[in-house]
């Protein structure tokens, strides 16, 4: 089973035998200024027990900056996290996620995603462009 989001990319993470995590990102390519949504579902297929964990991620910038956030999760259930793209920090290009789970004493690296930034006033060009032939 997979979370059910309007994400566009989806990362699967096998932790053990009977866990795993599912990681969506909401948008693919967004503008500054617009907010970006994580998504994390974490899945116990034996469905003994519930299952507590620590999802940590860095959110890495072109210009070197990161910001970095922490949830705690529980089996079976959707989270999310959302973060305005700044345009102060980042106005185009890529963005890097770094996505590590703690569940049972130990540190997993579960996703390395990536997104891109587009510059809003390029989009308007590309739009003004559009209209120039109509």
């Amino acid at each position: 089973m997979t979370i059910e989001s309007k994400g566009e990319l989806i990362e699967v993470s096998q932790i053990n035998s009977n866990l795993s995590l599912d990681v969506q990102l909401e948008k693919k390519i967004i503008n500054s200024n617009n907010k970006q949504t994580i998504s994390f579902f974490l899945q116990d297929i034996s469905k003994n027990k519930t299952i507590d964990a620590k999802i940590e991620g860095n959110i890495i910038y072109l210009s070197g900056m990161a910001e970095s956030f922490s949830i705690n999760i529980t089996n079976n259930q959707l989270y999310n996290y959302s973060w305005i793209i700044n345009p102060k920090t980042q106005f185009y290009g890529t963005i890097l996620l770094d996505i590590y789970m703690t569940y049972n004493g130990s540190k997993t690296n579960v996703a390395n995603l990536s997104f891109s930034v587009e510059d809003e006033d390029d989009d308007n060009n590309k739009k003004n462009d559009r209209n120039k032939f109509k």
